[in-house]
């Protein structure tokens, strides 16, 4: 029996259905006529663009945390890690200067305006004439609120700086920060199994930087706990990155259809995070070379002294001044460090 034909005979296989237009697929890899794959959501500078900010920022974050211990083992103040940094060069006025806060705030908010507003044919409205959200632009403002987040961190810095607020609430928003972050990307994993996985790793490594910042916060004093975040945070960037390569070149060895991508993945992640933490020692080891070189700092190593852990990084060194200098260029290296504002 012809099931398209119903009791009165009408042959209800010829209407013509005509479906209204799906809504844009987010979760969708397609191909190319020559095989390569594509996704059809996101976007490389999606990807590249936070992680670059990341890295750089962790890469600051690095040095800055270098410097002072060493200043601190040079005869400095005690160390004491922070929410966020001053300049360790330039005049003594750009050194009193709150740059790091003031640049939290200004390239989130141009990350903003980039995602709504700059670079689109219109602004990237929230709902559509029926109501409901546009989908095709609920991407941007998930991105939007991840800015936001750290938009609010760097006023939360300025406003320490200058009203005294009560010490530990820069790292108390700069964790809120990194965990809403983590928690808008838990809610965005989607598609394929090769970019659920590479998304999962950077939510893992995102609330491993949360945990960073918590432990900074219990153990100011402790120079390893600070490195946790700068840490952290470079490899945070440098897998944002890695994410944007696997997704959006169409590199035949991360095709979303073949189980090994998903399998590399994680070495991907492992290779990353042996590379970076070989580099951050190198450029310690480096900016301890040149401060004891070309400023005329001197570290004494006592055997069984604390290790890096130590609440007085100064008690690991015996700081002795050159002879002829002590008053010389090393105050002057450190008075950035000496301010009341910390």
């Amino acid at each position: 029996m012809d099931m398209s034909m119903d009791h009165a005979g009408h042959n209800h296989s010829a209407h013509v259905s005509v479906s209204p237009p799906m809504a844009h697929d987010h979760g969708a890899v397609l191909r190319h006529e020559d095989g390569s794959y594509y996704y059809s959501h996101g976007a490389w500078l999606g990807h590249v663009v936070p992680g670059s900010f990341f890295l750089l920022w962790g890469v600051w974050w690095m040095l800055a945390t270098f410097y002072e211990h060493l200043a601190s083992a040079a005869g400095g103040p005690p160390f004491r890690s922070r929410g966020w940094h001053r300049l360790f060069f330039g005049t003594a006025r750009a050194r009193r200067f709150p740059v790091e806060p003031f640049v939290k705030i200004v390239l989130p908010l141009f990350g903003i305006l980039g995602e709504l507003w700059l670079g689109h044919d219109q602004y990237m409205n929230l709902y559509a004439s029926d109501g409901k959200f546009v989908m095709d632009h609920v991407n941007d403002w998930q991105h939007s609120a991840m800015y936001s987040a750290f938009m609010l961190s760097g006023l939360v810095d300025l406003a320490t700086w200058y009203g005294r607020l009560p010490e530990g609430i820069e790292h108390a928003s700069l964790g809120m920060a990194f965990l809403i972050e983590g928690m808008l990307l838990v809610f965005h994993l989607k598609g394929p199994k090769i970019e659920i996985l590479v998304h999962l790793i950077l939510v893992i490594q995102i609330f491993l930087t949360v945990v960073a910042v918590v432990f900074e916060a219990l153990m100011p004093t402790s120079f390893a706990a600070a490195l946790a975040r700068p840490l952290s945070t470079v490899i945070q960037g440098v897998w944002w990155i890695q994410t944007a390569y696997i997704m959006y070149r169409a590199k035949p060895q991360w095709d979303p259809e073949d189980m090994s991508s998903a399998m590399m993945a994680p070495v991907a992640w492992v290779t990353h995070v042996l590379w970076i933490t070989a580099a951050m020692l190198s450029v310690f080891l480096l900016m301890r070379w040149v401060t004891e070189r070309h400023l005329g700092w001197v570290y004494k190593e006592e055997r069984g002294a604390p290790g890096l852990g130590s609440p007085m990084p100064a008690a690991r060194y015996g700081a002795q001044r050159p002879s002829g200098r002590t008053n010389g260029h090393i105050d002057l290296e450190l008075s950035a460090l000496t301010s009341d504002k910390y």
